[in-house]
């Protein structure tokens, strides 16, 4: 819906400058050059439900394959959750894989770090076709990836648009997740240089981090 459109200066009352966009523009933008307070940040929506790519037909191991909340497993590790939607720039082997080919390395060789991966479009149509969506991302992903790549099929949501960047359905989404669920960073788009050097030092400040838990 229109009244959903967001922007800059819908997030943390413009007190916190994020990278602006221009129409037609692909390369990463609304991302801030900070790691966003904790009490400033979005956490993760807690109702949020997504299913594995994995499936199967043995009786023992189908409550692996059943739908669940995203938020426990991003308890206690720190998390580049990226999220696409399908579209030409925005699908596994175009955007997301761009951002992989750029900031895997840095990222993993932090502690306790994780990379999820969440197919989610709006629309009717797109919940509808879920099945198949998994059918084809499980062709797609590598083996040890199965129960790290999700499909959401459920509403949408604003809570979810506002707090995930979820807005424009043609560009990935990069975020950067603490361990309690908060969204410390993130950016729409494909990776540009400034885009990629900021992920990198933040993800360094992310690691080196006082665990505050108050």
């Amino acid at each position: 819906p229109a009244s959903w459109n967001l922007n800059a200066t819908t997030y943390y009352n413009g007190v916190i400058p994020l990278a602006p966009y221009k129409k037609g523009q692909t390369a990463a933008y609304n991302y801030p050059q900070i790691l966003v307070p904790r009490q400033m940040a979005y956490r993760f929506p807690l109702d949020m439900y997504v299913d594995p790519v994995y499936q199967t037909s043995d009786p023992d191991q189908k409550a692996r394959a059943r739908s669940h909340t995203l938020f426990p497993k991003l308890q206690g590790k720190t998390t580049l959750l990226l999220v696409f939607s399908g579209q030409p720039l925005s699908g596994l082997f175009t955007g997301v894989q761009r951002w992989l080919d750029v900031v895997t390395e840095d990222f993993l060789a932090r502690k306790n770090t994780q990379i999820f991966k969440l197919h989610a479009e709006e629309g009717f149509f797109n919940r509808r076709t879920a099945a198949l969506t998994k059918f084809h991302l499980r062709r797609q992903v590598e083996e040890n990836e199965l129960f790290t790549t999700f499909v959401y099929k459920g509403k949408w949501k604003f809570e979810y648009v506002q707090a995930l960047h979820l807005y424009d359905k043609n560009l990935p989404v990069v975020l950067l997740i603490d361990p309690l669920g908060y969204v410390r960073w993130h950016a729409v788009g494909l990776p540009c240089d400034d885009a990629t050097a900021v992920f990198r030092s933040m993800c360094k400040k992310l690691a080196t981090e006082r665990r505050n838990y108050a």
